[in-house]
């Protein structure tokens, strides 16, 4: 059998390490508990990635599990160090990004870990985003998993969805010889959408203005977008990744009420750079001209 890519699981490679109140089952915890948890919890994002399926089944107990959200098993650490040598073998070089919920200690020795996995494929592909609980059990000084299982992603939250964008949060600024574009983007709404908004100026006269939301679509499981502008203009649009880019498909209908179609693409070059043009583009039975690539750069913090 061969598990979807939770299989990853129950690891954190960065994160604030969170103890919390469980109840009367809460035990507490120390210091060193914590460190050693934490240290083992880093150490099976860091194997992944290393490609060792060795190291991944070691950090399992003798008779240590994983489940998939319907409930099928790999068990003990010869199943799922085959397992594991299977997948990676399968996806070289496949990224394993994770994202800690909580952790809490049941009874002294025992820990619940929960938290949300996103695995980048090498090939391009989109990422694959999950949940996670698994439980850690203390044998002879060390943490190891006893048991990991995946949570369903119909349970994925909007904002889990969107975390693959969170590095679009803040200001941007393209400026060319006639034009300026500032943008603007945060999030809202307790997190489940990003609220993106624009002021174009053209030769240091206002040209247009307007508002994008992003979000998840649990109809047709994509992140979509919807936008309007200051001519009375909308439209919307479902994204897709490739790699460190988005396609956008875009619809609208401008102020006059001719329909709009386009590929939008918006490509991450590093935390303080991004690039983005329009092509395939459409303005009721007319064909438009491409909107050549453009290229934005993150603002620095504005002075006080």
């Amino acid at each position: 059998m061969r598990l979807r890519p939770w299989a990853l699981l129950s690891v954190v490679l960065a994160g604030t390490l969170v103890t919390r109140a469980e109840g009367p089952r809460q035990a507490p915890a120390t210091t060193d508990d914590e460190k050693s948890l934490r240290a083992s919890i880093a150490a099976f994002a860091l194997a992944f990635n290393k490609g060792d399926s060795k190291a991944l089944a070691a950090l399992f107990t003798d008779d240590g599990e994983a489940l998939d959200a319907e409930g099928n098993a790999i068990q003990g650490r010869a199943n799922l160090e085959q397992h594991y040598a299977g997948r990676l073998a399968a996806n070289p070089g496949d990224r394993l990004e994770t994202t800690l919920g909580s952790i809490s200690f049941l009874a002294p020795g025992v820990a619940r870990e929960t938290g949300a996995t996103r695995v980048v494929p090498a090939n391009g592909d989109p990422a694959e985003s999950g949940r996670y609980s698994a439980i850690h059990v203390k044998r002879d000084g060390a943490w190891l998993i006893a048991s990991v299982r995946e949570i369903p992603s119909l349970e994925l939250g909007s904002h889990e969805h969107l975390k693959e964008l969170e590095w679009l949060v803040g200001d941007w600024v393209e400026e060319t010889d006639q034009a300026v574009v500032l943008t603007s983007v945060a999030w809202v709404d307790d997190k489940n959408y990003l609220l993106r908004t624009f002021d174009v100026r053209v030769k240091g006269k206002p040209a247009l203005t307007g508002s994008q939301r992003i979000g998840w679509d649990p109809l047709t499981k994509q992140i979509k977008s919807w936008v309007f502008d200051s001519r009375g203009s909308y439209g919307d649009g479902l994204w897709t990744r490739s790699g460190n880019q988005w396609l956008v498909k875009a619809s609208g209908v401008r102020a006059d009420g001719r329909t709009t179609s386009a590929t939008q693409i918006l490509t991450y070059v590093n935390h303080d750079t991004m690039r983005w043009k329009s092509i395939d583009r459409t303005v009721g039975d007319q064909i438009s001209e491409d909107i050549d690539e453009i290229v934005m750069v993150r603002r620095p913090p504005q002075p006080r």
